[in-house]
């Protein structure tokens, strides 16, 4: 009677156990998860260069209209800079992949954000000026 109370017991224990542990490890996931893309996005913020990208796009968007801006726009789209390895020495690999997955994402946001912002706005100085009749954008304006 007593053997089989205590071997009742430890299968209570391990069904338990076999329960808890795993949740304890995806928690755990969760928070290397939550704090790598906080990191991540603070770090891109302060890393990325908007005012290159929205000077890309005016630059471009004044030059040539749309065509040109959709290279710039595209540009900001293809191009990601990979994160400084110094921020990233010593952190798991789970850590490591959640930041640089959540790092280019809100890189390329931000630069495509700053390009369009660019390319509407170069845009739309290229056709003030082709309709003021300002030499040679004027050329290229057709009403």
């Amino acid at each position: 009677m007593k053997r089989r109370v205590i071997f009742q017991f430890l299968v209570v224990l391990m069904v338990a156990l076999s329960v808890e542990v795993p949740m304890r490890c995806f928690a755990q996931q969760d928070s290397v998860a939550l704090k790598a893309k906080a990191d991540a996005e603070y770090d891109a913020e302060a890393d990325v260069n908007t005012v290159v990208w929205l000077s890309a796009g005016g630059i471009l968007g004044i030059a040539g209209t749309c065509l040109l801006s959709a290279v710039a726009v595209g540009g900001a789209y293809v191009y990601q800079p990979v994160p400084p390895a110094d921020r990233l020495l010593g952190k798991s690999v789970e850590y490591v992949n959640f930041y640089t997955d959540a790092y280019k994402a809100r890189i390329r946001r931000l630069q495509l954000v700053a390009a369009t912002k660019g390319a509407l706005g170069g845009s739309a100085v290229f056709f003030l000026l082709g309709t003021l009749n300002i030499k040679p954008w004027s050329d290229f304006v057709i009403w």
